[in-house]
């Protein structure tokens, strides 16, 4: 046992290793080592004497040191000697390898994680520091000589007893990819700010009810949330309807259709409906023009005016929307060139 200056508490077992036994029965020793640290015994304090007697159980080695903070068994440090460098490195090498079971502790992670990191809990390991007494003797316990198996490099005794990859390390690397994806989050976010009321969502997509059951409505970067969207849709559709009503209002001012004799905008809430004005020379709805087109019949030519109906304009003007037409096209298609 070692007590460290300035903690004032014993903190270390030593194990002084001259190179004489087999590597096995050195590693073994960890092994009973921790055995024994596991026992444990009954705790005659009496500030404990109101609880049930399998509660007033503890670690034996606690009675012992009871101020003892760090998590897992009290740490052992191995002290090598009466070898070569490299023999020595080898030796500590093979010790660690050997008794992994007692120093690695125990790998946690959260079951939400959606990567390889977590932590590792002491609680059931012995904390193992290796030196050379070369090493100590020129550096003292308290220079960067400790080997902390597990880990790389060699560290002073206050940093090799640390536990760099416990819960509480696990939870500042968790907490700083969480920043990370909040900020990238809301930078996100921010690229979805709503063309219409500036409004900044809290989530890229929700699911709404609209006027066909329920969709799911994504918004993009330029978009619109889903109010302002409603907002904006209805009021195309207004402008639309008051724009197709315009061009009806329009279109039953003018002539019918030559050939169906309805609007010349078209059968009302048909696909082929107009939803501009008709031209005033316009002769057929879009469905017969449509209809033509299909059966190749050519361009449409009015029947030219009998001489009873030439001898009546003269008089005058006749009751027909198409008489303008049917004259021009008596001029452009002569009764030869029809043939």
């Amino acid at each position: 046992m070692w007590q460290v200056p300035g903690i004032g508490v014993p903190v270390l077992m030593v194990e002084v290793d001259r190179s004489t036994m087999a590597v096995e029965r050195v590693a073994a020793k960890f092994s009973r080592y921790r055995e024994l640290c596991r026992t444990r015994v009954r705790d005659n304090d009496p500030a404990r004497s109101g609880q049930e007697p399998a509660d007033r159980m503890v670690h034996g080695w606690r009675c012992t040191w009871p101020r003892h903070s760090r998590a897992g068994y009290p740490p052992v440090a191995l002290v090598v000697t009466d070898a070569g460098p490299v023999a020595l490195a080898g030796r500590q090498q093979a010790v660690a390898e050997l008794s992994v079971d007692c120093w690695l502790g125990r790998w946690c992670r959260e079951v939400r994680d959606d990567n390889d990191d977590g932590w590792r809990e002491y609680d059931d390991a012995v904390p193992i520091v290796a030196t050379t007494l070369e090493l100590l003797a020129e550096h003292g316990p308290l220079g960067p000589v400790w080997w902390r198996f597990g880990r790389s490099g060699r560290h002073s005794l206050i940093e090799a007893l640390e536990n760099p990859d416990n819960r509480a390390a696990y939870d500042l690397r968790q907490a700083a990819r969480e920043d990370e994806e909040h900020k990238a989050h809301r930078e996100l976010m921010d690229s979805l700010v709503c063309a219409g009321c500036g409004d900044v969502p809290e989530e890229e997509s929700t699911w709404e009810y609209g006027r066909q059951g329920q969709v799911e409505w994504t918004r993009r970067p330029g978009g619109r949330c889903w109010s302002c969207h409603q907002e904006h849709t209805e009021r195309l559709e207004r402008e639309a309807e008051e724009q197709l009503e315009a061009a009806r209002t329009a279109n039953a001012a003018l002539r019918p259709c030559w050939t169906c004799r309805g609007s010349i905008g078209g059968k009302e809430d048909s696909k082929l409906e107009l939803r501009e004005k008709a031209r005033p020379d316009q002769l057929e709805c879009p469905e017969c023009v449509q209809a033509r087109a299909a059966k190749d019949l050519g361009p449409l030519m009015l029947p030219a005016p009998t001489k009873r109906e030439l001898v009546a304009a003269l008089v005058s003007t006749p009751d027909d929307p198409w008489w303008e037409e049917r004259v021009l096209h008596a001029k452009l298609f002569p009764p030869k060139a029809r043939v």
